[in-house]
């Protein structure tokens, strides 16, 4: 059932049309209570069976048990975000419940509303400030969710909405349906996100269906670089056009760069037997950096320590975000001299150049 304005779902009357698009396995729109309107989002699974849901027991009850775990999982993440506060930098869940009738009942969650601006898909085209402030609000919003335990695993520019504040810009981080809290563990194949942002542990731990390493923090650094990059480009490192995304690349030892202008992009079908969609291939023009404005140059510098191939020697989002208050203050990155030599080389080998020191 996809519902219409004037439905009631729970306690929330509908005030704009469920929608899909951009949902993936959802529909969403928006939805009013208590004089405040609120985004509301349906998932299609997994679906909590009634009374009169067809099947036998047995199965039934291996589906009540599926809802079970999915509903502890979102209650752990919606506690979690409970820490962040009201009205910041991320747009926090605030329910989440059952509602059908007795052949079955769907999961929604709620959030607060957010007015976006219509720069949203073009901060690469903002001047250098206003780029700089949005990029220093989404680390900062990324760093209030790595301090109280939340790996976010889905960051992507969709999830990171961007709101005009004054006569600025900032972004607040949504999204956490395929989150996970550090140190919980969680099948394979519960994990799900957009390959184009994949590191490259994430890619290669679900592709082992979890026989390597999960992912941790660094994952969502190397993701939130990769966004960085369209940021400050308008497109994604420059990476060899035998490979369909950036982490495939960097798994097989190939180097990127990163562009100093927007390369072109067109989006295509993956391969059918790949167990990652949407693929992403990219158009490569030949681009040469401009080191001589410090600001794009610290820029790169920092996108590259957040690409590293070893999320041990990637930065911290506290890193991160300290580098882009001096990048917005000063104009420049910290002295590297203060980078580990170890971190020095394995982003000569990644981006195949040298650094200045």
């Amino acid at each position: 059932m996809s519902y219409k304005v004037g439905d009631l779902v729970g306690k929330y009357t509908v005030t704009r049309d469920f929608d899909s698009a951009n949902g993936g396995q959802c529909q969403w729109g928006f939805a009013e209570y208590g004089g405040e309107e609120f985004f509301i989002k349906k998932f299609l699974n997994p679906v909590y069976p009634g009374s009169k849901a067809p099947g036998s027991e047995k199965g039934k009850q291996k589906r009540r048990d599926q809802c079970y775990q999915f509903e502890k999982k979102q209650l752990a993440i919606i506690k979690a975000l409970s820490a962040c506060g009201d009205g910041g930098l991320v747009v926090r869940t605030i329910d989440c419940f059952k509602h059908g009738d007795e052949y079955g009942e769907h999961y929604f969650k709620v959030s607060q509303k957010v007015d976006t601006s219509s720069l949203s898909n073009k901060v690469h085209t903002l001047d250098e400030k206003k780029r700089l402030f949005v990029m220093l609000t989404a680390a900062g919003a990324l760093k209030i969710l790595h301090q109280n335990g939340i790996i976010h695993l889905d960051l992507k520019p969709d999830n990171i909405l961007i709101q005009e504040y004054g006569s600025r810009l900032i972004a607040k981080i949504i999204d956490f349906d395929s989150s996970m809290l550090e140190g919980e563990s969680i099948e394979s194949e519960m994990l799900v996100g957009d390959p184009v942002y994949y590191s490259p542990e994430f890619a290669r731990h679900i592709a082992t269906f979890g026989e390597t390493p999960p992912p941790t923090k660094k994952s969502d650094i190397f993701s939130l670089g990769l966004i960085f990059c369209r940021y400050w480009t308008g497109g994604l490192p420059v990476f060899p056009s035998s490979y369909n995304y950036v982490y495939e690349a960097i798994l097989k030892g190939k180097k990127l760069s990163i562009p100093s202008k927007p390369v072109e992009e067109t989006k295509t079908e993956a391969p059918k037997a790949s167990r990652l969609k949407g693929t992403l291939i990219q158009t490569i023009t030949t681009v040469t950096p401009d080191d001589t404005d410090p600001t794009s140059a610290g820029i790169r510098q920092l996108i590259e320590k957040m690409l590293l191939s070893e999320p041990e020697a990637r930065l911290s989002i506290s890193e991160v975000h300290q580098s882009l208050k001096h990048l917005f203050h000063h104009g420049g990155l910290p002295k590297l001299d203060t980078m580990k030599e170890s971190e020095v080389a394995k982003t000569k080998l990644i981006f195949g150049k040298n650094l200045k020191r």
